[in-house]
């Protein structure tokens, strides 16, 4: 043979081999099995009791017939494992989610779906944690506040259990004391006596030693740690030297993440009376919002190696979900009365495996408070699933302050923590800075100029010596740094090392930060701060004095929603709200892991450094979520008899509206998808007159409703409409002319009541029946509301209320309804070659129903290869540009008339994947004016962006590189562009002929023919008497393909997506 030939055969050789080596290799899956966890379970198995919780009651995990149902569980799981060879499992699942997480081939994968009694089998993927005395503001601390309904803040909370999964806990912190000084103020230590009894005689868990972690770092307060790590291990990350394995949290400081376990631990639970400081200044004294209730920490968060993190930290903080399933299984079983679980999750799955693990927590009888996330933007919100409650997060009325004032006299107020004044020093703005003019240099180099970047923040995000700050032009002077990109204290840092005196931090609308820097510093308002620069530039010897802090009461308006704070509407189920209500969340005060060098965090490992105590302002829906968890211990507390979905329900029907943000379009914070409910008025709670309760069979039965089938069977069950759950909030997202929703409600009150009902919503006629309910004590009533469109735009969200009032309460639900003339499913799926698909269609007109249909059609398959992109836009301006070394660009072409176009990437088909490891890698596109037409930017490779009867023209599609493995990733991109001209393979629909005003029609489509291995694509485009009008896609694969871990469902959001420490 030639050469050529023997190189042909060798590459062919090493490709089977290649891809031979990505089948075989071992991934870590969570498998879910179909019989009901235990603590669902109500029965209907020969020989096995029913297990799951009497109402008002928790699961108790050691009862005879639990430890039965739990062993004939792990015979099921035995008997799914060995269809495959008994791999080892990571974890097993019993009490919460059946199932169990394991390694596994994709070979196995596939195999073990097609085993009896596998219902479902998804990638274990990581999520990450998501980042002043707010309980005067809540009203806790008030006469008649609830810790006073409670017998006062020594009694609130008492003998409640909040479990706190998230990063660990720093011990150390007096949050945390079981013990009092002579003063009362929570202490360790010598001259200090004990203030908690023994733990609930209930509680089972126990104190797990490890890393700078011993059992006797536990106590009568924090009674309970443990750490989940195999799923993180399993990943095959190294984990960074700031961590420890145990429960405590991992160091602060640059390199680090720590201090995210321990603020919401000390946030939901922690001490009253906790004298706080930050960065030696002192803030007063700090409360939990339970103090007295005892904490169980879960650590399942974990900081691992990863030198190309934007941030600069040479490390990143992932929680992998088998870890979190497998802790909120060990808490419910432990005996936690609530759970906190600040860490992102799932934006359109309610079956995704941490979103059932809290049903089966909620089907115990526990509490669980999760964060709505961080992205701000319109549809981002996650945690959708209706049996927790999802917090958004917004601003309180404290405010540390100091002022800024010019030598002409002008005064402007901002954030700080300056203990230092500042007198009279001369002003300069960071613009003027350095030894090139700003005009001379080059836009990296300005940004880099004006956001005060230091040596090493330019080698991370980009600019070139011009843009360095002179010392012969900052020294001592104050100096004017713009917000953004690098981290707020690392621009004071980089004053600092020029020989500043002071910083004024000029925001850039992300909102005001008080915090310790290397200089003294205030952080102001973008319009004060732009005066102040104009000052500076016109003025020839412009001078600014800088006061010391004081802790004041704020002048805006507060409660604000904060624009991080991700909004709705529920992108799993429009017809469920989330975000459910809001908590303060901006500038929360609480205990965090001191910083620590790598020396320094070896000697409190092996016993040499005593550990100090620390405290920091975060702010994040992270911050808002305890707020609740600890609010719903007091109510626990006061109401022991009452559900998760009854506490639930008392917070958000006394709940208050927010303010207005100002926000423009359906981001503003006054709508639902804002604030939810609205703010939380715990006072209120406590006696909120009626409550809407759920228990296990209605949430089944809504799953059905969905399509989500659960373990139950619907046949057993039946379906449940999405908008007749009985929630505290009423959302319809399809109003064909009327409907009518259904909801029920228990009266909670001591005495009898009469309760009134009013109700309105823009564009529609409300009508409630009955309108008046009497009600005993403990009675339960059914009632209807029905909305009947007047004058609301087709196509558009009305917001409104429907209140009950008995004269004593007000017992307020959000009331929000689209009207639609039709009502048809996005999209629909199926894995068959050959088959078809029945379906309903809703119809809120009277005539004709046609159709114009394209399809099916395989996708284009484009290879490429992209670098990494540290861009701090998310690559947007690299991919305006044409692409760069870390973006690649190609064209798309849509033509008139087209019905879909999709662009997709999977791990599957990226070298990181054939290595047995993992490429991130994201999605933009652009349309032909260079806006964003769509993006995603989830944590892998598995993006995908579709366009619905997209305009002609030409787009330009870029893949972002992320996190390559290795810095650089080879990728294969599908395409598709389905218009009407593409038939294929006997794509046919069937729609009725004629429709009526309020009715439903069945419809169907059928194909056949398609070969295997592919992805396929098709479109319907409704035609309402001729006029388009809705559209669903039709995906059909026969590739045998395992489920994605998770495609990226955020609108293009650089602050978010670069993970800055900004």
């Amino acid at each position: 043979m030639n050469r050529l030939t023997l190189t042909l055969i060798a590459a062919a050789l090493a490709a089977a081999a290649g891809a031979a080596s990505a089948a075989d290799a071992r991934r870590p899956y969570i498998v879910q099995l179909a019989d009901q966890p235990a603590a669902s379970y109500t029965g209907g198995l020969a020989g096995l009791r029913a297990t799951k919780a009497a109402p008002g009651a928790t699961l108790k995990a050691d009862a005879a017939e639990v430890r039965t149902y739990v062993s004939y569980l792990a015979q099921q799981q035995s008997r799914v494992l060995g269809a495959v060879g008994q791999p080892r499992p990571i974890h097993s699942y019993r009490l919460v989610f059946n199932g169990f997480s394991a390694r596994l081939s994709e070979r196995e994968a596939r195999a073990l779906r097609k085993v009896a009694g596998v219902v479902n089998i998804t990638p274990d993927v990581p999520r990450e944690p998501l980042s002043n005395y707010t309980p005067a503001f809540l009203g806790l601390d008030q006469p008649d506040g609830l810790w006073s309904q409670l017998g006062g803040r020594g009694r609130a909370g008492e003998n409640i259990v909040i479990g706190i999964v998230d990063s660990g806990v720093w011990p150390e912190n007096p949050a945390f004391a079981d013990r009092v000084d002579l003063s009362g103020t929570p202490a360790f230590g010598p001259g200090t006596v004990l203030a908690y009894g023994p733990p609930p005689a209930l509680w089972r868990g126990e104190c797990q030693s490890g890393e700078g972690f011993a059992a006797g770092h536990c106590n009568n307060k924090l009674i309970g740690a443990r750490y989940f790590n195999a799923g993180f291990n399993a990943s095959g990350r190294a984990l960074h030297w700031t961590d420890f394995v145990s429960p405590r949290d991992s160091v602060a400081g640059p390199s680090g993440h720590g201090g995210h376990g321990t603020h919401t631990a000390s946030t939901a639970g922690g001490n009253a009376n906790v004298a706080a400081s930050v960065g030696g200044v002192a803030m007063g004294a700090v409360s939990g919002m339970a103090p007295r209730a005892r904490v169980a920490v879960y650590k399942v968060c974990w900081t691992y190696v990863d030198a190309g993190n934007p941030d600069g930290t040479g490390s990143r903080n992932a929680c992998y979900t088998s870890d979190s399933v497998a802790a909120i299984e060990r808490a419910v079983a432990d005996g936690v009365h609530v759970i906190n679980y600040s860490i992102s999750g799932s934006q359109d799955s309610v079956v995704e495996p941490v979103e059932l693990a809290f049903l089966g927590a909620a089907n115990a009888g526990v509490f669980v408070a999760a964060s709505a996330g961080n992205a701000g933007e319109p549809g981002s919100v996650a945690h959708v699933s209706p049996w927790l409650t999802t917090v958004a997060a917004s601003t309180h009325n404290r405010f540390n302050g100091a002022s800024v004032t010019t030598g002409a006299g002008a005064r402007y107020t901002g954030a700080s923590l300056n203990a230092t004044p500042v007198a009279n020093a001369p002003a300069r703005a960071a613009r003027d800075a350095g030894a090139v003019p700003y005009a001379g240099l080059n836009a990296q180099d300005q940004q880099a100029r004006r956001f005060c970047f230091s040596a090493a923040d330019r080698a991370a995000f980009g600019g070139s010596a011009a843009a360095a700050l002179d010392p012969a032009r900052v020294a001592g002077k104050v100096l004017l740094c713009e917000r953004g990109v690098s981290a707020r204290v690392d621009k004071g840092r980089a004053v600092a090392e020029a020989g500043g005196v002071g910083m004024v931090l000029i925001d850039n609308g992300a909102g005001l930060v008080s915090e310790v820097h290397a200089v003294p510093t205030v952080h102001v308002a973008p319009a004060d701060g732009e005066a102040l620069r104009a000052y500076a530039s016109a003025t020839a010897a412009p001078t600014v004095s800088l006061s010391r802090f004081s802790i004041q009461i704020g002048t805006q308006q507060a409660p604000v929603m904060a624009g991080f704070s991700s909004r709705g509407p529920n992108q799993s189920t429009l017809n469920v709200l989330k975000p459910d209500l809001t908590a303060p969340g901006v500038d929360i005060l609480a205990g965090v892991s001191p910083a620590h060098t790598e020396a320094e965090r070896d000697a409190i490992e092996n016993g040499t450094l005593a550990p100090q105590s620390a405290w920091s302002f975060y702010q994040g829906t992270s911050m808002s979520s305890p707020h609740v968890a600890g609010l719903a211990a007091l109510l626990r507390q006061r109401h022991p008899g009452w559900s998760p979905a009854a506490i639930k329900s008392a917070l958000m029907t006394t709940a208050a509206t927010t303010y207005d943000d100002g926000v423009d379009g359906a981001a503003n914070g006054l709508l639902p998808w804002a604030q939810g409910a609205g703010h939380v008025v715990p006072n209120h709670a406590g006696d909120p007159g009626l409550v809407y309760d759920l228990a296990a069979q209605d949430y089944y039965r809504f799953m059905c409703g969905i399509g989500a089938t659960p373990a139950a069977g619907c046949r057993t069950i039946g379906a449940l409409a999405p908008y007749n759950l009985n929630l505290p909030s009423m959302t319809a997202s399809n109003v064909l002319g009327r409907l009518t929703l259904q909801r029920s409600v228990t009266n909670v009150g001591a005495a009898a009541a009469s309760y009134a009902a009013s109700a309105s919503v823009p564009g529609f006629t409300v009508s409630v029946a009955p309108a008046t309910l009497e009600l005993e004590p403990g009675q339960r009533a059914s009632f209807g509301v029905t909305l009947t469109r007047t004058k609301a735009p087709i196509g558009a969200w009305s917001h409104g209320a429907l209140e009950w009032r008995d004269g004593v309460h007000v017992v307020r639900s959000p009331l929000s309804a689209r009207a639609s003339i039709l009502a048809a499913p996005a999209s629909l799926s199926s894995d068959a070659a050959s088959g078809s698909l029945a379906y309903t269609v809703g119809t809120g007109f009277t005539g004709k129903l046609g159709a114009l249909k394209g399809g099916l059609k395989a996708a284009g398959r484009d290879a490429g290869s992209v670098g990494r992109s540290a861009a701090p836009d998310g690559g947007l301006a690299e991919c305006r540009a044409g692409g760069s070394a870390g973006v690649t660009a190609s064209g798309v072409v849509v033509a008139a008339g087209a019905l879909v176009a999709r662009i997709k990437l999977a791990d599957a088909d990226t070298s990181g994947h054939k290595a047995a490891a993992q490429d991130d890698l994201d999605l933009i596109l652009l349309d032909p004016a260079g806006n964003v037409a769509g993006y995603s930017g989830g944590p892998s490779a598995n993006e995908q962006i579709t366009l619905t009867a997209p305009a002609a023209g030409s787009y330009r599609a870029c893949v972002v590189g992320f996190d390559p493995l290795g810095g650089t990733s080879t990728y294969v991109m599908s395409k598709w562009l389905v218009g009407g001209a593409d038939t294929g393979f006997g794509f046919k629909v069937a729609l009725p002929a004629s429709v009526f005003i309020g009715g439903t029609a069945s419809a169907s489509a059928s194909w056949a023919g398609l070969a295997s291995g592919a992805e396929y694509l098709g479109a319907v485009h409704y035609l309402v008497n001729g006029a388009p009008e809705g559209m669903t896609v039709f995906e059909v694969d026969t590739s045998d393909a395992l489920p994605p871990a998770g495609l990226g469902r955020r609108n293009l959001d650089p602050g978010a997506r670069a993970k800055r420490r900004d």
